[in-house]
């Protein structure tokens, strides 16, 4: 390895450890520097994505922008599989743990940490994401 490819990759955990990644696994999982860069730029739109998010809470048009609420979940859904492929996991629904740490979901997030990688999520059936039309609230409502 050249002594620029040596700063470069050097650089990029430096970009992984500030986006709070674990750089251990990413060594154990053989990750090459472009999944790495891709990681990075997941976890960037998954923030910025959350602070759309919070942007519309705070505006009082949460009921108005339900449409792009739910657009923005289904790509937070979308995102936590290309994660998976890239950390070379299983892709599976069960593991995903974004999708109900997003600001505008009311889901119970305590409850949900305890099921991933169980089957069965805790839904909020007022939970303007994932509420009521959801199927995935049918046991598991509350």
């Amino acid at each position: 390895m050249s002594c620029r490819q040596t700063n470069e990759l050097a650089l990029l955990f430096e970009k992984a450890k500030k986006a709070k990644l674990n750089t251990g696994l990413m060594m154990e999982n053989g990750l090459s520097t472009d999944e790495i860069k891709n990681i990075i730029k997941l976890h960037e739109e998954i923030k910025n994505i959350f602070n759309k998010e919070q942007e519309i809470i705070d505006s009082g048009e949460i009921v108005y922008e339900k449409d792009q609420l739910k657009e923005m979940d289904k790509r937070i859904k979308e995102i936590e599989f290309e994660l998976q492929k890239l950390w070379h996991f299983n892709q599976d629904e069960e593991y995903h743990s974004w999708w109900f740490r997003q600001p505008a979901c009311s889901c119970p997030t305590l409850d949900n940490f305890e099921r991933v990688g169980v089957t069965g999520f805790v839904i909020n059936r007022d939970c303007i994401l994932h509420g009521k039309e959801d199927t995935k609230c049918l046991n598991q409502c509350y």
